[in-house]
């Protein structure tokens, strides 16, 4: 960090550029004094002559479900508006204390409940490559302030790949982390086997850091990989079976770039892992997130009910998907315990055989079977490839459910451009707990690949 290096005029300057970018509509919330003033204690603390932390002065945006001091927690719903947490999420003291600057909370789709970030309260996220197509969500508002240099971080949350794919949508780099790699807590709804906070940047040196942070670990520089040394499983099946002919053209010529470099791709063959991944998912999700409500609802300021969110969610969609009924809980219950005690450690067993027979070092596929497209709501149908498809946006996630229902990381990097210039992100996914030489091999891809550009917008 330079010695003429001001938190203050950096923060002034992404200020200005939220302000200049309000169309992208990525923030619910910025607190500009708020964020001046911390920039200024970071300031005071240098000129003292203390140690700055490893993420000293960095504005980051949150996802506005992940609690923050100062901030009311909407979760994008208007239910929650002004109704505030009594401290702060684990994963925002993490940052804090690491010098770290709040720089406001992002918009998302509604409760986090689905793929566009269109939302119907706070406005839908604009795709700053193209305004005509959606975000990605849930985490759209922090993928997109990311992706137009808005802020140089984000934090998002994922279940079922709401940080991987908006990245994919904004490219930008996003990591779903080991499950338990990071402290969980203040987010909203909770669904703590499967939900994790994870952080956004523009590449993957800008997210290392964060990484090491979030884990409470030292932060050190990524291990230098070989792209020779490497052996990577292409899945083959359902990973291939519905997929954008775009979004195949860029993933065959990644693949060619590291291949040329001397990697290793090996296909792998996967059989039911996503039928058994949606067995795993479902029931963890509906219980855990009615299990949590009482907990979470309890530490709001004023009081809320959980009657009072659903009676004012603005819309229909999510107001069919977020039905956390107390009284369903024992029902519930059974499906949930069969799929944590039997089906999730035949997933994990699925996954481990697969790293271990083929002594692969990750899996390797496109993030999302087709790039950011134009819908009307995301439980709209597509056309891929000339062909309807029917729940064809539902097939955004088809790619990034596994890892939550397993707890292994996966990061996904942008692997180029269509011929039609948007983004297609490629997922480098490693066994438990191998998350810092997962982001060591997708810097090592990057490298590969050369500068990725920014949307146009950013350039203004």
């Amino acid at each position: 960090m330079s010695d003429t290096f001001s938190a203050e005029t950096a923060v002034r300057e992404m200020l200005a550029r939220c302000e200049r970018h309000r169309g992208l509509n990525a923030l619910i919330a910025q607190d500009r004094e708020q964020v001046l003033e911390a920039a200024r204690a970071a300031d005071r603390w240098r000129a003292a002559g203390k140690p700055p932390g490893p993420l000293h002065g960095l504005p980051v945006l949150i996802k506005d479900n992940i609690d923050v001091v100062g901030y009311a927690t909407t979760a994008g719903t208007p239910g929650l508006i002004g109704v505030h947490p009594a401290t702060h999420a684990p994963v925002v003291t993490r940052l804090l204390e690491a010098g770290a600057i709040v720089a406001g909370k992002a918009n998302l789709h509604e409760l986090a409940v689905g793929g566009t970030s269109q939302n119907d309260h706070f406005g839908d996220v604009v795709n700053p490559w193209r305004p005509g197509v959606v975000a990605g969500g849930s985490s759209g508002g922090s993928a997109v302030a990311v992706a137009a240099r808005l802020v140089p971080a984000a934090l998002g949350t994922d279940t079922n790949g709401s940080i991987r794919g908006p990245a994919a949508f904004n490219g930008i780099a996003g990591l779903r982390p080991s499950f338990g790699r990071y402290p969980y807590g203040g987010i909203f709804p909770a669904t703590p086997t499967r939900d994790t906070a994870g952080a956004m940047a523009v590449d993957v040196a800008s997210l290392a850091p964060l990484d090491a942070v979030l884990a409470g670990e030292p932060v050190t520089a990524l291990p230098t990989i070989d792209p020779g040394e490497l052996r990577l499983g292409r899945p083959q099946g359902e990973f291939t079976r519905i997929l954008d002919d775009r979004t195949a053209a860029v993933m065959d010529a990644a693949i060619d770039r590291l291949c040329g470099a001397g990697a290793r791709i090996v296909p792998v063959e996967l059989p039911g892992l996503h039928a058994l991944a949606n067995q795993v998912a479902w029931p963890i999700s509906a219980y855990e997130a009615v299990a949590a409500m009482p907990a979470f609802l309890a530490s709001r300021r004023p009081a809320i009910s959980l009657a009072d969110i659903v009676a004012k969610i603005a819309s229909p969609i999510a107001r069919q998907r977020f039905n956390p009924d107390p009284a369903k809980l024992a029902r519930l219950e059974p499906a949930w315990r069969e799929a944590l005690t039997v089906l999730r450690p035949k997933l994990q067993l699925l996954l481990e055989t697969c790293f271990r027979e083929h002594r692969l070092d990750a899996l390797v596929f496109p993030t999302t079977p087709f790039p950011a497209v134009a819908v009307a709501h995301d439980s709209a149908d597509l056309v891929i490839n000339g062909e309807p498809v029917a729940g064809g946006f539902g097939h955004f996630i088809r790619n990034t459910v596994f890892q939550s229902a397993a707890g292994i990381p996966s990061l996904t990097v942008p692997a180029g451009l269509t011929a039609d210039g948007l983004p297609v992100g490629i997922s480098f996914d490693g066994p438990l707990g191998s998350d810092r030489r997962l982001l060591a091999i997708g810097h090592a891809f990057e490298t590969l690949r050369g500068r990725f550009p920014a949307p146009p917008l950013a350039e203004a």
